[in-house]
């Protein structure tokens, strides 16, 4: 990893340990301040290029943490989740509202780099998001294979029991953070909620039933124009199986909801979800009895 490689996985901002640590002597980090190409943050601390938050949180004696380092790490981050940050005094600074003050289950460890690492920001997270937050992060540190869940009950062995009881509540095939926020919806409101069902060669995101698909868009899918024209492919197909499909935007999932929520529940209450009798003739629902592709899950 460069010096540019080195500054960007730190948001910018590197400590002189992790300088030298990483092969730039002492001559040369004198010789890159001087020339203005890095600049000195504190005492120990220097910048090239900084993300303001992390600039933000060094100088306030501390580091992006919990949500928003998770997101730098790689996870899924919930909305309005930004400006999270762990002080090593373990306080918030009030003259800061634009910041979160999080702290970690388990001790406040020294603060030694401008991003927490994955188990310090996750022990954060225990204490600092709301539950559906929670599950849904922890689904994609899963599913993105950043930690196993072995780690995650291990770094939530202080936290409480009613905190560490969501990650029974886990799904690794959950694909995205809008879906694992659907499926602990549903299944909140009693509904039997299967994840990442085959039908034939088509995978969809969450089954109600025999036929009720959901199917999830994140934000950023909104702007693919492939996936946008795949998508309606499967929903045709699907319909033409028999099935019935349910699209949900972003902003239905995040503004949306009880609308949504509720019109959901007068397909279940309708008993739409199940086939009826004269589908299941016909031989609807064999399409997701088939033999699965070779190497899905």
């Amino acid at each position: 990893m460069d010096d540019a490689q080195l500054f960007r996985a730190f948001l910018g901002v590197l400590t002189t340990a992790q300088l030298l640590q990483a092969g730039v002597t002492k001559r040369m980090l004198r010789d890159a301040l001087e020339a203005g190409a890095w600049a000195r943050v504190r005492r120990g601390w220097i910048a090239c290029r900084p993300d303001p938050a992390a600039l933000a949180a060094v100088r306030a004696g501390g580091a992006v943490s919990c949500l928003s380092a998770m997101a730098h790490l790689g996870a899924w981050q919930p909305r309005r989740t930004a400006g999270h940050v762990r002080r090593a005094d373990g306080q918030r600074d009030r003259r800061d509202r634009a910041t979160k003050g999080c702290r970690p289950f388990g001790g406040n460890p020294p603060v030694r780099a401008a991003v927490d690492d994955l188990e310090t920001a996750f022990r954060c997270a225990l204490r600092c998001a709301d539950p559906e937050q929670l599950v849904a992060v922890a689904d994609s540190i899963l599913h993105r294979e950043l930690a196993t869940l072995e780690e995650l009950r291990r770094w939530s062995a202080t936290a409480p029991q009613r905190v560490r009881a969501l990650l029974d509540l886990l799904e690794p095939l959950s694909e995205s953070g809008t879906e694992s926020m659907v499926r602990v919806r549903l299944r909140a409101l009693g509904l039997r909620v299967r994840v990442q069902q085959w039908i034939g060669r088509r995978r969809v995101d969450l089954m109600i039933g025999d036929r009720l698909i959901i199917e999830c868009d994140s934000a950023a899918h909104h702007a693919d124009p492939e996936a946008f024209q795949r998508d309606r492919r499967s929903d045709r197909v699907h319909l033409a199986l028999g099935y019935l499909v349910v699209r949900l935007t972003w902003e239905q999932i995040h503004d949306e909801w009880p609308e949504v929520e509720r019109d959901l529940l007068a397909i279940v209450r309708r008993g739409d979800h199940r086939w009826p009798p004269r589908l299941r003739r016909a031989g609807c629902g064999a399409a997701d009895r088939a033999q699965r592709p070779a190497g899905a899950r």
